[in-house]
């Protein structure tokens, strides 16, 4: 499967995921009684996983995984992605899933140009007590890795042919803590991967198989009912993973309106009649075509029935005058060169020259919930927003939500 067709279809993950391949759920033999009873993804110890997607020499694209050396207290032996358990200095699944990917393959993100698009549905491990968040990341060049001694005994790198729907899965049968399960298994390279791992891959092939999900956004704009809501961005990006591309960015005008819709229609239908408040509305232009739009609004603004402003507890400095992205959203194939970064510094420059000292965005704060919060979390502290609050009282779709800033002067 070429490197091109993967990565526009991992940069528009959706929000709903379709189920792995039921053959790769572990099943038990000798009892009726249910292998994983009580799986719940908000319970657990907070832990990730990195799956990364890059292009080989022939440009296919191809998944980063590890064998686990044989002499390991858990999961000997075992293909796994890297990752592992978060801690306590980990920001978040994004940050959990480089480090450990560092230490166990010695993955260098710049060097690869590596970029994360989201994540998968969070997955609850029970046998060893772990809320697993698998990060997806696509790399423009093949990463350059080494296996840590004393830990993963191989780097594989696996076609993606390997986990789409119609792939070869074996079933297979063991005794596992004296319980006699079956379960399916991708042969790939001599392995056998099975388990969370071959769940995860399952999912993610169902993803890359799935043409409708081209069209998608990595995150939801907002909902007209909400209209302060901003779209969660759709990129996010340390390096990207292609060139930036060059587009112009200006104030949309009346005879945009109708171009304006027509993206709008074909990224988030929801939002083609229903535009989120804003100060102005900024157009970014690529080739003679809308690339992306954003959006702003004086926090103070008078608020509408159902505004999702309150933020319990937030206090900030006086005098300050803040200002709120209420729109971001950008072409799903442009993801990661630049025109997100680009809208986000001129709502900068606008909210600025209009006196306001104080950018604030938001996303939501539950990764385990919503996997794309991973990609908005990561795109909006790479371009120059920190962490402010976690809104526990106004929710979002039931949902907690983190507020991030970006000061102004």
């Amino acid at each position: 499967m070429r490197f091109e067709l993967v990565a526009e279809r991992a940069a528009a993950l959706p929000r709903e995921f379709p189920a792995a391949p039921a053959i790769l759920t572990p099943i038990r033999l000798d009892s009726p009684e249910a292998l994983f009873p009580s799986e719940e993804p908000r319970r657990g110890r907070p832990a990730a996983v990195l799956v990364l997607l890059f292009p080989d020499a022939e440009g296919q694209a191809r998944v980063l995984l590890t064998a686990r050396v044989p002499h390991l207290s858990t999961h000997a032996g075992e293909v796994s992605f890297p990752g592992g358990s978060a801690d306590p200095d980990d920001a978040d699944p994004v940050a959990t899933a480089l480090r450990e990917a560092a230490e166990e393959v010695g993955l260098d993100p710049e060097a690869c140009g590596l970029r994360v698009t989201g994540g998968l549905e969070v997955f609850a491990l029970t046998v060893s007590g772990f809320r697993i968040t698998p990060v997806v990341a696509l790399a423009a060049r093949r990463p350059q890795s080494h296996p840590a001694p004393g830990e993963v005994a191989r780097i594989i790198e696996a076609p993606v042919e390997a986990f789409l729907p119609d792939a070869p899965v074996e079933l297979e049968e063991r005794t596992i803590r004296e319980r006699l399960i079956r379960f399916g298994v991708y042969p790939v390279e001599g392995e056998r991967v099975w388990g969370a791992t071959a769940r995860m891959l399952g999912q993610l092939g169902a993803l890359l198989a799935d043409e409708t999900e081209t069209s998608r956004p990595a995150a939801e704009p907002a909902q007209p009912a909400e209209p302060a809501q901003p779209a969660e961005p759709a990129q996010a990006a340390a390096e990207p993973a292609q060139p930036e591309i060059q587009s112009n960015v200006r104030v949309a005008t009346a005879d945009d309106r109708e171009a304006v819709a027509a993206f709008l229609d074909a990224l988030a239908p929801e939002l083609a009649h229903a535009l989120p408040p804003a100060s102005e509305l900024l157009l970014a232009e690529a080739a003679g075509r809308i690339a992306g739009l954003a959006s702003w609004a004086p926090w103070d603004r008078p608020r509408t029935a159902g505004d999702p402003r309150g933020f319990d507890g937030l206090t900030l400095p006086d005098g300050e005058r803040l200002a709120e992205m209420t729109l971001l959203a950008v072409t799903p194939s442009l993801r990661g060169r630049g025109i997100g970064r680009g809208l986000t510094d001129s709502i900068a420059e606008a909210a600025g020259a209009a006196g306001s000292t104080r950018l604030l965005a938001w996303t939501l704060g539950d990764a385990a919930i919503h996997p794309s919060s991973v990609a908005a979390r990561t795109f909006f502290r790479s371009n120059g927003f920190t962490d402010l609050a976690l809104d526990r009282r106004v929710q979002a779709r039931g949902e907690d939500r983190l507020l991030l800033s970006r000061a102004l002067v």
